[in-house]
């Protein structure tokens, strides 16, 4: 592992990288994907970014995301085995450990360039080359902002990089109302406006181009799948694979639904479970100051933010996963209610 300021000195005009990011990438893994491609092809790098699958259709509006490659794309697939190949940098943005490639993660392993980590998630695997680490910052995009800004080069952050980083800000700061909205990132944004940035636009391209189905389908799992436990102050919802094609459920349709479960007056923690045909993945949210990386990487394989978490169960049965959590949910009954008596 060497110090990143070490790395400006090395990307020169002409060298091939690759930029990838986590499975199922959200707006700060494309948003910080794509602002990191528009920096280093102003210094004359020849850069493609690679996603182990699809963007959700509310995020294809940012500058580059058209040409974004998908590695479940059997079309893509060839190209971006040539463009690792023949890649001097690789750089791993807004994930800690290789596993949430999935299927890229073989590929990017078997790669010779060098790996470039920049990243804000709990305790990164050794993997990279190059380490831009902080978990004190909000999202992968204030990293980017800080590490352009160290080096020199904020002259290159325009209005079409802003508006990439502004979206994975505000996104993984719940709209500027989780505990990681610090001071910092007010004076990041405040700056990202001073360079043009729309931030109402960027807004409503995010949280107002829902699809009808997925309203409905929204609607159903609020409806439908939606319980309430009141003596763990837990909110659970769950989505079965018939209810994604019932609804035509397509990328990122899921994105954000387990948030709805904190809305119940009382409610602590929410957790949602996602029937996949490889087992069941699970999402976690909770206020402050209950701990649900903790529960995940204890329980479900997971981890993730204090208060933002993932997981995932083996067994691709959503009754199985309910069992589990019976099972271990008494386990933390006295934090809960030390939680809730705060």
């Amino acid at each position: 592992m060497s110090s990143i300021s070490a790395l400006h000195a090395q990307l020169t005009s002409g060298t091939k990288a690759v930029i990838t990011t986590h499975f199922n990438p959200d707006s700060d893994a494309i948003g910080s994907s794509l602002a990191w491609q528009n920096y280093l092809n102003q210094l004359g790098l020849e850069v493609s970014v690679i996603v182990p699958s699809a963007v959700s259709a509310n995020l294809t509006w940012m500058p580059g995301a058209e040409q974004i490659l998908n590695f479940e794309d059997t079309l893509h697939r060839v190209q971006i085995e040539a463009l690792l190949k023949g890649a001097a940098f690789i750089f791993c943005l807004d994930f800690s450990g290789m596993q949430r490639l999935h299927g890229l993660s073989h590929p990017i392993k078997a790669a010779r360039g060098i790996k470039v980590v920049i990243d804000h998630h709990l305790n990164p695997e050794d993997f990279g080359d190059y380490y831009y680490h902080r978990i004190t910052a909000a999202s992968t995009c204030e990293l980017i902002f800080d590490l352009i800004q160290e080096w020199g080069d904020d002259a290159c952050i325009n209005e079409e990089m802003g508006s990439c980083l502004y979206s994975g800000i505000m996104t993984d700061t719940g709209s500027f109302r989780h505990p990681n909205t610090t001071a910092h990132v007010h004076e990041v944004v405040a700056q990202l406006i001073q360079k043009g940035v729309n931030t109402n636009a960027i807004h409503r391209k995010i949280f107002d181009s829902a699809s009808l189905d997925r309203l409905r389908f929204l609607g159903h799992v609020l409806a439908n799948r939606l319980d309430y436990l009141p003596e763990y102050h837990l909110s659970l919802m769950w989505i079965t694979e018939e209810d994604q094609k019932q609804y035509n459920s397509q990328a990122g349709d899921t994105e954000g639904i387990v948030n709805y479960g904190l809305q119940i007056a009382g409610a602590i923690w929410a957790i949602l479970l996602i029937q996949r045909p490889d087992g069941i993945k699970l999402s976690f949210r909770s206020i402050e100051p209950f701990a649900v990386n903790e529960f995940a990487s204890k329980y479900f394989e997971g981890g993730g933010h204090k208060n933002a978490s993932g997981g995932r169960f083996s067994s691709s049965s959503i009754e199985g996963a309910k069992e589990k959590l019976q099972e271990v949910l008494p386990l933390y009954l006295s934090e809960i209610n030390r939680v809730k008596n705060l």
